[in-house]
């Protein structure tokens, strides 16, 4: 027995879905292992099989062959026997009366080729069907070959040829033949059904084999699937246990969990560290922003390249501020630091809000911001944090603003449907490659390096929109065509008392 102890919930992934494929890999330990074991066992019970038939048919022809060895030693001394009460040919009739047997016929051939004797069997039906007993008389003394075994017209027959000698005096040749025909028609019967037999056995076998060796691997199994959901904001909380598994699978289960241990520790240094760079430089950082910016406000007796040295320097220290409080939002929410104040908001206000806010910001003289946006919201409320969803949306529509033509506008739509409130931001720029679709989530990955060099930004702004938005048990999705644009949507849980019927 074992059990899988997860104290988070382990989303199943693409790599899940790979260690959950039924597809039959002929690398994997659970196929070679079934493939070996039915191939001993098919050999085991093959060969068993094969030397039980070929020992009994050995048998067969051996008792028949004894039968008839006996028959052509002892005729003789039972002709002895009844010639002191009768004559020789009268004695000798009687002994073959004596020894004759259904399936087996006995006859004697003088020198000159006279039928001395012979068995009433040779008279008998099953003897004389096209002519088989005549066939046989003449057959067998041509080959005279002793103790032999034949196949004459699709019959099995043991014969056996010795001089007979009565009173020491040789009277001619006896033949004994013994058909095993019935014999070895049933070893035949035998054979098959042992045969078949095996087959059954053997498949009931790889069943059985397979079933095994599929809950014997179980274990490593689950461990595949729990590294494969293993993350970073799971290695504290998560152990791999069994109670009576094998001792090398426990083993590689103990490994395994202190390898998560050290990893854990690993991260949780990590994450501490840039929490304390990120603390400790904001503060520098800001006081400096702030004499820049006082600088700038008393630029009279500068130069121009001073003031434009001293603006790019306040847009530096101001981009790497934010860049630092990103760093800090993140290495909270990783550590579990980062609260959230769930009450239910008016999603169409905060919109609005989050939208006059974009036009006042970012409003060209060339280009009217409200021209760009076009909003359709529909009055929903839904438990939300207000801060940190203005924080989301501002992240989202400031993206799409980087990333669109000027000439290309916004769509921003707010909707419910069912128990879940819709935000959509949708754009009609360049298009994210599907490759990079699960990738833009990460800490500083940019799909376009020189792109987003180009319209700044830190790299961080949709992995803290992901971590806001699941931080208020909400969904975060994304759709993208090359060239056609990107769509966004929040997805988050209403509050049916508030929402307007």
């Amino acid at each position: 027995m074992y059990r899988i102890v997860e104290h988070h919930h382990l989303t199943l992934g693409a790599n899940s879905l790979f260690f959950m494929k039924s597809v039959i890999d002929p690398h994997s330990i659970q196929f070679r292992l079934t493939v070996g074991m039915v191939l001993a066992s098919t050999l085991g019970i093959s060969g068993l099989t094969g030397w039980v038939n070929f020992r009994m048919r050995q048998l067969l022809v051996e008792n028949h062959k004894e039968n008839a060895r006996m028959v052509a030693s002892r005729l003789g001394e039972d002709v002895d026997l009844y010639e002191k009460t009768t004559v020789v040919s009268q004695a000798l009739a009687m002994a073959i009366d004596y020894r004759e047997q259904p399936d087996v016929a006995i006859w004697v051939i003088a020198d000159s080729g006279e039928l001395v004797a012979a068995s009433r069997t040779l008279s008998m039906g099953s003897w004389q069907v096209d002519g088989f007993a005549d066939k046989l008389m003449t057959v067998v003394p041509q080959q005279n070959k002793g103790l032999d075994v034949i196949n004459f017209q699709n019959r099995y027959l043991v014969t056996c040829s010795s001089p007979l000698s009565i009173q020491g005096q040789v009277i001619g040749t006896l033949y004994v033949v013994d058909d095993v025909t019935k014999d070895r028609e049933s070893l035949t019967r035998i054979t098959r059904t042992l045969a078949l037999s095996s087959l059954l056995v053997i498949g009931v076998g790889a069943i059985a084999t397979a079933l095994y060796v599929n809950r014997a691997i179980r274990p490593i199994r689950k461990m595949n699937r729990l590294a494969a959901d293993i993350s970073a904001y799971n290695l504290a909380d998560t152990r791999l246990e069994f109670d009576r598994a094998p001792t090398e699978v426990q083993q590689l289960a103990q490994t395994c969990n202190m390898m998560i241990s050290r990893l854990s520790a690993a991260w949780d240094q990590q994450r501490q560290f840039v929490s304390d760079v990120s603390h400790e430089l904001r503060t520098p950082l800001t006081l400096v922003h702030g004499y820049l910016q006082s600088t700038l406000r008393r630029s009279d007796n500068l130069t121009p390249p001073q003031k434009e040295g001293l603006e790019i320097a306040a847009d530096e220290a101001d981009r790497t501020i934010r860049l630092l409080q990103d760093l800090l939002d993140l290495a909270r929410a990783d550590g579990g630091h980062l609260r959230f104040q769930l009450e239910s908001e008016p999603l169409h206000k905060i919109l609005a809000e989050v939208l006059e806010m974009s036009q006042y910001v970012s409003e060209s003289p060339k280009k009217k911001l409200s021209r760009r946006i076009h909003a359709d919201l529909q009055p929903v409320y839904a438990l939300a944090d207000r801060n940190r969803l203005k924080q989301v949306l501002i992240n989202l529509i400031d993206n799409a603003l980087k990333y669109s033509e000027d000439d290309k506008p916004i769509q921003v739509t707010l909707r419910e449907l069912g128990d879940s409130a819709y935000i959509e931001v949708k754009d009609q720029g360049c298009g994210i490659p599907l490759a990079d679709l699960n990738k833009i989530f990460e800490p500083f990955y940019r799909v376009d390096e020189a792109r987003s060099r180009a319209t700044g930004g830190t790299g961080l702004g949709l992995s803290i929109v992901k971590t806001l938005v699941e931080g208020m048990n909400g969904t975060l999705k994304v759709h993208s065509k090359l060239g056609k644009g990107s769509l966004f949507t929040v997805i988050l849980p209403i509050s049916p008392k508030l929402s307007p019927k």
